[in-house]
């Protein structure tokens, strides 16, 4: 397995403050960034960056149903952003709180003993000042590959992805919890997001149903008494 020299685990900063047509057409050409682009420095680029989250999160849906390619799941690759609907989970009485409106890291389509998962990196699972820096770890992790594939939604190569590496680096820095899996045919509307894309997809938030709120306070109140 190939390593990596930056670690998830220092990813984030709990301080207060800031933090370094049915096929639709795809996303705009944008120019591609020198290697020296950071994706949280477009973030605060955004004009969506100091809007309430309510006002971003709608424009950042609005812009991944008019310029992010649509497609099913055998057609996403692992590394890519996608986003999809997830309405009637299959568990859902059963479920605690979900996701109905997932914006995930895909790793990829996995047989298990309950049948075949998707299986991804939600990212709704944090709040937005730490979502942005995961994402922007992320991105510097993995910069080369996504800068090649900049503009382009369902095509290129991410084989240099490795999605057990980054799993295992977010279990270990406390942060595993936003890894989801889901169940294919229950899901629709995926649409893939390309990297010049991804400053604005990180304003979604997530379309949680049930008993979220108290459910993600204990996960977050879990995770500052650890770091």
């Amino acid at each position: 397995m190939k390593t990596h020299t930056k670690k998830i685990a220092d990813l984030v900063d709990t301080r207060r403050g800031k933090a370094d047509k049915s096929q639709v057409t795809e996303a705009k050409k944008t120019k591609k960034p020198d290697k020296n682009y950071s994706l949280i420095r477009e973030i605060r680029k955004e004009k969506d960056y100091k809007n309430n989250i309510q006002v971003r999160d709608r424009h950042a849906r609005d812009y991944i149903a008019k310029e992010c390619k649509q497609t099913g799941p055998k057609d996403v690759m692992p590394g890519q952003l996608i986003s999809f609907n997830y309405l009637q989970p299959k568990t859902m009485e059963e479920l605690e709180y979900y996701d109905a409106m997932p914006v995930t890291i895909f790793f990829g389509v996995f047989n298990t003993e309950q049948g075949q998962r998707i299986m991804g990196f939600n990212i709704h699972y944090y709040p937005p000042r730490i979502r942005f820096q995961i994402m922007d770890r992320i991105m510097e992790i993995w910069k080369p590959m996504y800068l090649k594939v900049w503009d382009e939604g369902l095509k290129g190569d991410l084989a240099h992805f490795d999605y057990q590496w980054l799993q295992a680096q977010l279990e270990s820095a406390g942060l595993g919890f936003g890894v989801r899996m889901y169940i294919p045919n229950l899901a629709g509307n995926f649409r893939v997001i390309p990297p010049s894309g991804w400053s604005k997809a990180v304003f979604t938030e997530g379309v949680f149903k049930k008993k979220t709120r108290d459910v993600i306070l204990k996960y977050w109140m879990n995770y500052r008494q650890k770091h």
